[in-house]
């Protein structure tokens, strides 16, 4: 299995963040929410002054580093929403790389991150037909919701 590590990207290296969400393959997940998410140029500099520069301890977002590979292997994210009142986490790993164990190192490495910045819990609303469930069970999150749209999971610090 590659070992990776959390990456704080430059604004110029948004560029592999652009292609993983345009990527049908990788964002087939999010078919229920409209699959590829549009990353133009354009919004960069805001978004990444909201998501990777932001000191409020309310997001935080990284790149995985595969040095062994000298590539990023996904991303990763956790953001505070209050509809669902906590703070709501995100791994995407590029659909040619699951199954190697990136999805699993990312997220611990997330939850490492999420319990030394003083995150009390992180929860994340997985789609029923996503099977990343089992990643999320496997990583010491459970089960606390459903409905017909999606699975809610947490995992306490």
């Amino acid at each position: 299995m590659p070992i990776v590590t959390l990456y704080r990207p430059a604004l110029e290296e948004l560029a592999f963040r652009q292609k993983l969400l345009g990527d049908p393959d990788t964002m087939a997940f999010n078919h229920a929410y409209g699959g590829t998410i549009a990353f133009p140029r354009e919004r960069w500099a805001d978004w990444y002054g909201r998501w990777v520069e932001d000191a409020s301890g309310e997001r935080f977002y990284r790149y995985l580093y595969d040095a062994e590979a000298d590539a990023f292997a996904g991303e990763v994210s956790y953001h505070l929403d209050e509809e669902l009142g906590g703070y709501v986490c995100d791994v995407i790993v590029p659909a040619g790389l699951r199954g190697r164990g990136y999805g699993y190192q990312g997220l611990a490495l997330l939850c490492q991150a999420a319990k030394d910045n003083g995150v009390p819990r992180l929860l994340d609303n997985i789609a029923l037909d996503n099977p990343s469930v089992a990643l999320f069970l496997k990583s010491g999150f459970r089960e606390i919701g459903r409905n017909e749209e999606y699975v809610l999971v947490a995992k306490d610090f």
